[in-house]
């Protein structure tokens, strides 16, 4: 039995060794109004086994970030990853991806299926990407967000501050619930 609503996070792997979640995305998920049942509390690629959350440098997180970027774009990346997170999103009715930095790229190099992409909604902020995944998506800059500024594209909400700044940003936590009711309201929950 699927959950009817869950909400994952889909950003680059700042440490290529873990998919756990860092501190500021466990405090983001915890500011929102969401069950603990519909939390997943890893990343992507959402491995079963992770070792734990460990701080890695700025330069060191950038340069892994920017390489997975890359080869997200290959069909290779498509094949070994799409199993993992179409396994994740079955888990649910409806998944809310918080899609940071480059994520929103990795979502749509994956290349879903139509049908698997009908119960994804996609909170994007600060994306580096290309284009939107065909699916239900709402993008966040914020003003002084260069490194996405430079991929333009179409902004739904614009809010204070840089590229690294956004789980922090109150007016972040506040757009991302709205949505996440929208979306409840859509799988037939009340949010708590």
């Amino acid at each position: 039995m699927s959950l009817p609503i869950q909400i994952a996070f889909m950003t680059g792997q700042s440490d290529p060794e873990s998919c756990a979640l860092s501190p500021a995305q466990a405090a983001f998920l915890d500011r929102l109004a969401i069950p603990e049942a519909a939390r997943v509390n890893r990343n992507f690629p959402y491995a079963d086994q992770t070792p734990p959350y460990r701080d890695v440098s700025l330069a060191a997180a950038s340069w892994q970030n920017m390489r997975q970027y890359l080869v997200s774009r290959t069909p290779a990346f498509a094949a070994a990853h799409r199993p993992a997170v179409v396994r994740m999103l079955a888990r649910a009715d409806h998944t809310v991806l918080l899609a940071g930095s480059c994520g929103l790229e990795i979502l749509a190099n994956l290349e879903l299926p139509g049908p698997v992409l009908q119960g994804v909604h996609v909170f994007a902020y600060g994306p580096v990407a290309r284009h939107r995944p065909a699916c239900d998506t709402v993008v966040v800059r914020g003003g002084g967000d260069w490194i996405a500024r430079a991929w333009g594209g179409h902004v739904d909400h614009l809010v204070e501050g840089g590229h690294m700044g956004y789980l922090a940003n109150e007016d972040v936590a506040a757009l991302c619930q709205t949505f996440v009711a929208r979306v409840a309201r859509l799988a037939g929950v009340t949010a708590p």
